[in-house]
């Protein structure tokens, strides 16, 4: 038996910048005039060789279906450890890694994903107040379409 799942559509925003994930979650709030909270849980993903956890940041209308979510692209964390791989040598320093939720958006830094139908007209007037905000270097639209790993952002 075949399970079908619905796909879930979103538009998406790619940010550059190097402020701290609550910072970002701050100045957002602040120029778009929302509430985004932490979540109590990461996301939390496994890649191949490491466990990864994803800092997510969501506001949610209470009127509406209006969702957002800002999600940390980057991760720097240590491999899983083998701890018996029958080797004769010394285990090998292993040094943190960045792995990415986004991995074809390597340099973008953080996700601003909007749940919901948004005229062109709004979405580029939160585009330039996002471009305003001290810290951040830039931010555009990516089209979902044609992301590769669109999965990786269903958080639900």
């Amino acid at each position: 038996m075949l399970l079908e799942v619905e796909d879930e559509y979103f538009f998406l925003i790619g940010i550059y910048s190097s402020l701290e994930g609550y910072k970002m979650a701050y100045f957002l709030n602040k120029h778009l005039k929302i509430k985004l909270e932490r979540e109590r849980r990461d996301i939390d993903f496994n890649h191949s060789e490491y466990d990864a956890l994803y800092a997510l940041y969501s506001h949610k209308d209470p009127n509406s279906y209006y969702r957002l979510d800002l999600v940390s692209n980057k991760f720097k964390g240590e491999p899983k450890r083998i701890l018996s791989s029958g080797s004769l040598f010394e285990e090998e320093e292993l040094s943190p890694q960045e792995v990415y939720l986004i991995p074809e958006y390597n340099k973008v830094d953080y996700f601003l994903k909007i749940s919901e139908e948004i005229q062109p007209k709004e979405f580029t007037k939160v585009l330039n107040k996002i471009g305003q905000i001290p810290g951040v270097q830039a931010a555009y639209a990516i089209d979902v379409d044609k992301l590769k790993s669109k999965q990786n952002l269903i958080f639900e």
